[in-house]
């Protein structure tokens, strides 16, 4: 029986240390997973910021590409306009030719009729 008290005694006089014990490798594990994680979030910290500034450098790039489009549309607007007045010029000339041919008709008409009349005067005497 005192072979039992003695253990008993010895072993809640090493519990203390063991618990002791326990804890320091617990608070050493601790700390290195928490340098692990730190240092994973660290790396995952550069990635991400890697790819912000990648996609910073897209969108400068899609910007000046939508602003050179922009200054293209732009100028293949004037050039629209200036063709546009270009086939209205064209097209008042047209119209001015027509007109003018429409009137050559009209006299070449009359001429016509002014011949026949007189070839029947010349007939008829």
């Amino acid at each position: 029986m005192k072979l039992v008290t003695f253990a008993a005694i010895a072993a809640f006089a090493a519990t203390p240390a063991l618990a002791d014990s326990i804890v320091r490798e617990q608070a050493r594990a601790d700390y290195h997973q928490s340098k692990a994680d730190a240092a994973k979030a660290q790396i995952q910290k550069e990635d991400a910021q890697a790819e912000a500034d990648a996609n910073q450098a897209d969108a400068a790039i899609a910007q000046a590409q939508a602003n050179a489009a922009q200054s293209s549309a732009g100028e293949l607007k004037s050039e629209a306009e200036v063709a546009q007045n270009q086939a209205n010029e064209s097209k008042a000339q047209a119209d001015s030719a027509q007109a003018r041919a429409d009137q050559a008709e009209a006299q070449r008409e009359a001429a016509i009729d002014r011949a026949e009349k007189a070839r029947e005067t010349v007939k008829n005497n």
